[in-house]
């Protein structure tokens, strides 16, 4: 198989006025050097002026409830009937776990479902990484996760 050789066009053609005028024109668009610096080229611009975003200070109650979480979560892996790590999960985390049973199941903390859900998450705590997790945004999931099981279980039994 061969491949057919292009011919060169050996005419050289030059832009007319016009063409160099739009050309021009879109060059201009599309740089910007004339409006932007670079911040390694320009030494005008120093280092420290630089406004960076700045972050709200950690609450240190919220630091303090993540701590004990966590902690209450290891101990459920370790052992689901401690008493001791559940109530210390529901103290920390009682309004979202309350918020998904309200949402869901339309059911206050005084419901028997309370019950279920909670037993629901100790079996969950199992699967909580304490290396990637945040602990109450976890509990807050599995949580939503639980509350949507137990609905589907609730409506599949009618």
């Amino acid at each position: 198989m061969t491949i057919p050789r292009q011919t060169a066009d050996t005419k050289i053609s030059h832009p007319t006025p016009s063409d160099s005028a739009s050309q021009v024109a879109i060059d201009d668009a599309h740089s910007n050097y004339g409006t932007t610096h670079s911040l390694a080229g320009d030494s005008s611009i120093a280092p420290d002026a630089i406004e960076y975003p700045v972050l709200p200070p950690l609450d240190p109650a919220y630091l303090a409830s993540k701590k004990k979480t966590r902690a209450a979560l290891l101990k459920l892996d370790e052992s689901p009937r401690d008493s001791f790590a559940l109530a210390t999960l529901w103290d920390e985390n009682h309004l979202s776990i309350e918020s998904e049973l309200q949402r869901h199941l339309h059911s206050d903390s005084n419901s028997p479902l309370l019950q279920q859900l909670l037993q629901r998450l100790v079996w969950h705590a199992r699967f909580f990484c304490d290396e990637v997790d945040d602990p109450k945004a976890w509990v807050a999931r599995s949580a939503n996760l639980e509350a949507r099981r137990m609905v589907l279980q609730l409506t599949k039994t009618r």
